[in-house]
């Protein structure tokens, strides 16, 4: 009989609630051995340092030591995945973006006080994120913008709505760091637009776009229903929304975005849906990129952009947080090339030459 390794969880809340209810999910998995909890910050890196899990779910706002703080001790001495339990708030947003950068993993949305429907649907997001999240690297982001590439946003002209190129990019679990680093450094005159379909709710979507227009050289949007592509300009999908790409009567590329509620896809926003539309759009003038996360989301769109010519491109092993659709794409040979995260930029940027 073989016995499997159990992946040590510590559950770090301090609602005594949320905790037990954490817990029960995962005492549920036989794959899973919760080995402790803790109640605020600074008991989280004690246990941390002492026990030694290999995956940490966390709160941010705690007594004593909050969340983010807790989270840097961790990372500074003792670097192990953690996955934020966040609320799906404006403010929840912004500290969750806050967590990502400091070298958290993933985050789960927080459900609402009382034990409802709405907690035990999360049982199977919250199961799936820590069996990606054990054994993975976690790491801060480390921006590194080129001399010459940070500069002052364009101000569009007419010409910049003639779109030759596209680049569409997919990324799920990781993504966010992944695609702050391509974005920092690509270059911000790029005569092409770049459209993101990262897996997020739409409180987080709108809150990352706006921070990625910050850091960036690039302007960086979140997309909205029947607006224009513009050359120049990164667009954010809009979370729980299904965005494509189509073409007008005049000949512009805009957007056609609608609500999840009507096509009750499992992702919203939907890879697949936006390649597939980019594939019909744009054929052999689309650039397909499928980045770090779990599961297969992206693959057969990215396979279709390539049957219609275009140049399709997986991030590599070594530098994906997790490699799950990023090996589907290469396993069902939807990649044209496969590349180190720090290759990317200069890869879309060579393409459109």
């Amino acid at each position: 009989m073989t016995n499997t390794k159990k992946i040590k969880v510590l559950v770090v809340d301090d609602s005594a609630f949320m905790r037990t209810a954490i817990e029960r999910m995962l005492v549920s998995d036989p794959g899973i051995e919760l080995i402790g909890s803790a109640a605020n910050g600074r008991e989280a890196v004690e246990k941390v340092i002492r026990l030694r899990p290999d995956v940490v779910t966390m709160d941010l706002e705690m007594p004593i030591m909050d969340g983010l703080h807790a989270l840097k001790e961790i990372m500074r001495l003792c670097p192990t995945p953690v996955l934020i339990v966040s609320s799906l708030s404006k403010e929840g947003a912004k500290v969750t973006l806050d967590a990502i950068e400091l070298g958290a993993i993933d985050y789960i949305p927080k459900p609402g006080s009382t034990l409802s429907a709405s907690i035990l649907t999360l049982r199977e997001e919250l199961l799936q994120k820590i069996h990606a999240a054990s054994g993975c690297q976690p790491r801060a982001i480390k921006l590194e913008f080129i001399p010459g590439k940070r500069q002052a946003k364009r101000v569009a002209s007419p010409s910049d709505e003639i779109i030759n190129r596209a680049v569409f990019i997919g990324a799920s679990t990781g993504g966010p760091p992944a695609i702050q680093k391509i974005l920092s450094v690509i270059d911000p005159a790029l005569q092409a637009p770049i459209i993101i379909a990262q897996h997020m709710p739409k409180a987080f979507t709108s809150a990352f776009a706006s921070r990625m227009n910050i850091l960036c050289g690039i302007k960086i949007k979140e997309a909205s229903n029947g607006e224009t592509l513009q050359n120049s300009v990164a667009y954010i999908c809009p979370g729980d929304h299904q965005t494509r790409v189509c073409r007008t009567t005049e000949g512009k590329y805009c957007f056609a975005i609608t609500t999840n509620a009507t096509e009750q896809d499992r992702f919203a926003p939907c890879i697949n849906t936006l390649f597939f539309s980019a594939a019909k759009e744009f054929a052999h003038k689309a650039i397909g990129i499928v980045l770090t996360g779990m599961g297969e989301d992206g693959v057969r769109g990215l396979k279709n952009i390539k049957l219609m010519g275009g140049l399709t491109i997986a991030q590599d092993r070594a530098s994906s947080v997790v490699y799950g659709m990023p090996r589907a794409a290469l396993e069902q040979e939807a990649a044209v090339r496969i590349l180190n995260l720090d290759e990317i930029s200069n890869e879309i940027e060579l393409a459109l030459k």
